[in-house]
């Protein structure tokens, strides 16, 4: 063993300690501050039971009111209506690993070896970052792209378009949320790997929408959908329909369509959903549209607080609403990360680069919630945080937290969709 100046020697339990007291925090501080809506949403762990948030839904009033004449028989009584959503948690991971020579290297000192890791603790805090930012504007299906047509071929033809087909490979592509190095799954809504089972993508191609992934050569329509390696459930495995183990993010909490949030079906409980306005693929997104989503959740009671959409949107509204907007320095408005901003009717319209291309979401972020039953954490139950890892000279850390979307209210959300930027459908900048 290596001795330190102090007097001490360097042991795994001593560099596990360090790992944790150095890291951990500075690690989930930055996470939580550059996700926009994990920062912005309140977290939640009092009505966790279990692994699951039960959230008790006020949904009908009583019938048992009236005017009457003189004499006249009083209202029959009524009752309140009630209800509850039921969110699951889903568990997120990061994992670093160092091998044994790379121990040996710089066993001289402990600090010299947390350099080693250093590196590693950075890279995963930024992936991390990604994969969650994706995540929390995600359906909750896990599906990142859908594919297109690809004839026996290592390079897996995407489907293009952003807004006019969903999981667009461009989209997906430009925001680095398929990148080289990632392992993934090509499979159709019932079976999430038929296709291809934790291949490593090789190559990207934005311009042609592309991947090249490792191993043998697929056939591809547009039924098959690319997920994150195990991150995607057939349907059928859990209740309501296609899920997977990532969160439900935006788009299925203000969905374009009705969809079972928190185990309600909204289609045939018109109360649980939210407002909805297909601006059909104008090239200007202008105030009437903007001001009917405004309309819709203060009728339902709803006080609007964030306006959420992409770069590309946020330039169209700059160019469409001149005389309708106000510039507004972000630090103002407490966004982390440098999120830009603007202001129309006193609220921030924000730009943010993994929300949905051709998408403004209106929300009422008092009825939004993130349900978590604590912040990330390294994976030490055991006393060790850094830990050898089995039949490998390597030791690792492993970060996790378990974390859901989850809304108490829908019926004051609003989504406008459909908006394109310089007049083309994939583009969001």
């Amino acid at each position: 063993m290596a001795q330190l100046t102090n007097g001490f020697y360097s042991t795994l339990s001593s560099v596990s300690d360090i790992l944790k007291e150095y890291y951990l925090g500075p690690v989930a501080e930055q996470l939580n501050n550059e996700v926009l809506l994990v920062s912005r949403l309140e977290s939640r762990s009092e009505d966790l039971v279990g692994k699951r948030a039960y959230v008790p839904l006020h949904t009908t009033r009583s019938g048992g009111i009236g005017a009457r004449a003189e004499r006249d028989s009083l209202p029959t009584a009524g009752n309140q209506g009630y209800s509850k959503a039921v969110y699951d948690l889903k568990y997120l991971y990061g994992r670093v690993q160092v091998t044994g020579p790379s121990m040996a290297k710089t066993k001289n000192e402990a600090g010299a070896f947390l350099q080693a890791l250093k590196s590693e603790l950075d890279g995963i805090r930024n992936d991390l970052k990604k994969d969650l930012a994706r995540q929390v504007y995600g359906d909750g299906t896990a599906r990142i792209a859908k594919c297109g047509t690809t004839t026996s071929s290592n390079t897996v033809v995407l489907a293009a378009a952003g807004i006019t087909e969903e999981y667009g490979g461009k989209e997906a592509i430009r925001k680095g949320q398929l990148y080289v190095g990632m392992v993934v799954d090509i499979g159709t809504a019932a079976d999430v790997n038929t296709i291809a089972d934790a291949r490593t993508i090789t190559a990207v191609d934005y311009d042609n929408a592309t991947i090249t992934i490792s191993g043998a050569a697929v056939t591809t329509t547009s039924s098959h959908y690319v997920t994150r390696t195990g991150a995607g459930v057939d349907a059928g495995a859990t209740a309501n329909g296609s899920r997977s183990n990532e969160v439900d993010g935006l788009k299925r909490l203000v969905s374009e369509s009705a969809t079972y949030v928190g185990e309600i079906d909204s289609s045939a409980n018109t109360w649980w959903d939210n407002k909805r306005i297909a601006v059909n693929g104008n090239l200007a997104i202008d105030l009437d549209e903007i001001q009917k989503g405004l309309n819709l959740i203060r009728l339902e009671g709803g006080n609007p607080s964030l306006m959420v959409t992409t770069l590309g949107v946020q330039r169209e509204i700059y160019g469409t609403l001149t005389d309708n907007v106000q510039y507004i320095d972000p630090a103002s408005l407490n966004f982390a990360a440098g999120f830009k901003t603007l202001s129309y009717a006193g609220m921030p319209i924000v730009a943010d680069i993994d929300a949905p291309y051709g998408s403004i979401y209106i929300l009422d972020e008092s009825t939004m919630k993130v349900f978590s039953d604590q912040d990330w954490h390294f994976l030490d139950a055991d006393g060790t945080t850094l830990r050898q890892v089995s039949d490998y000279d390597a030791f690792e850390a492993i970060m996790a937290r378990y974390i859901n979307l989850g809304a108490t209210k829908r019926s004051n959300q609003a989504v406008l969709s459909g908006i394109q930027v310089d007049g083309a459908a994939d583009a969001g900048i």
